[in-house]
């Protein structure tokens, strides 16, 4: 909890509100569409979480990812699938919404999945930094890391400078 905010699973009918979230954070070239988010949603759902406002339980904020490969870059706009195998927790999505700004949300959303990560005995969590958000993540203990050729074609699907980092 950061403030008077709860982190919980993310549901179907939050995708409305995640959208608009979205919409707030990203410029338009980088919205995913509501039916690509729910299929996600359907795919994994138990590495998606939103913050709310307890007195409303509407979505202001949400982290979805999925359990990974270490080392292994999601294209924009790629599906979901946990990894039979998976030594990481990939942190796609991180967006909190202007009403949520300023109270620690990112934070708290951020020491959710990694205590998630923790108790799937993960080795390690792994994201792509975008719009110019680099200084915050190694500001969550994320380093930029060293990445393939197949990788660098998946940063190269996000507009602007794109960073794997991992933690």
């Amino acid at each position: 909890m950061a403030g008077s905010v709860v982190v919980r699973a993310m549901r179907p009918e939050d995708l409305d509100a995640i959208v608009e979230v979205q919409a707030q954070c990203y410029p338009p070239d980088m919205n995913e569409p509501a039916s690509l988010l729910g299929a996600r949603l359907q795919a994994c759902p138990d590495t998606a979480w939103v913050a709310v406002d307890p007195g409303t339980d509407v979505p202001g904020a949400y982290l979805v990812g999925y359990r990974t490969l270490l080392g292994k870059i999601s294209p924009l706009g790629g599906p979901f699938a946990h990894h039979p195998q998976a030594d990481g927790l990939y942190l796609h999505d991180l967006a909190i919404g202007r009403a949520l700004r300023g109270r620690g949300v990112a934070q708290a959303l951020v020491a959710h999945a990694r205590a998630q990560a923790l108790a799937w005995h993960l080795a390690g969590l792994t994201l792509v930094s975008v719009n110019d958000t680099v200084a915050f993540w190694r500001g969550q203990g994320f380093e930029p890391a060293d990445v393939t050729p197949q990788g660098q074609a998946a940063l190269d699907t996000y507009p602007g400078r794109a960073v794997s980092m991992r933690a």
